[in-house]
């Protein structure tokens, strides 16, 4: 029953985040991005790690998002024309897909002797805050202040542009 719910989340991840690149409108594309953060989280569910999984959902879907709404309705870019038509997409994808991916399990479970894909269970304590916080805190603590060092750039980044050409101090 795992392996069938991790995969349903997964296509729905998948589907979401291409549904996220595919639509004209940001704001459309930024409730996509929130579906496929939703589905993260169902996979973090699976994994046996609730509190990755609440935080998946406050962080990512709520807060990061409100960032990016707040962002995308301040900076109000061009309105594209011609919003209902649909983007010409290959054919090939469709064909060829489809039985690579079969094609790529059947190898892998060949490989593995017939063992099931799934890694077994989650080492003891995966997800759990204390291993969260030895993560982000001991190991990953250069890269954890490097990404929000980022995304105050981007922050600035975003008001800068946002902002009237003639007001800016710089000009």
């Amino acid at each position: 029953m795992e392996g069938i719910l991790f995969w349903v989340c997964g296509i729905l991840m998948v589907f979401g985040g291409l549904m996220m690149v595919v639509q004209r409108s940001a704001v459309v594309s930024a409730v996509w991005l929130i579906f496929a953060f939703v589905c993260a989280a169902g996979i973090f569910a699976l994994l046996s790690a609730p509190f990755l999984a609440v935080m998946q959902i406050l962080v990512y879907a709520g807060a990061i998002m409100v960032l990016f709404l707040f962002v995308i309705m301040m900076l109000q870019g061009p309105v594209l024309e011609g919003g209902r038509k649909r983007l010409a997409l290959p054919m090939w994808p469709a064909v060829a897909v489809p039985p690579m991916a079969i094609a790529v399990m059947i190898i892998g479970y060949v490989k593995r002797h017939g063992t099931t894909g799934m890694g077994g269970p989650a080492p003891e304590g995966f997800g759990s805050p204390e291993h969260v916080a030895e993560l982000l805190l001991g190991k990953y603590l250069l890269a954890f202040e490097l990404i929000s060092i980022v995304l105050l750039v981007a922050i600035i980044g975003a008001l800068a542009v946002g902002k009237d050409e003639r007001k800016l101090p710089w000009k």
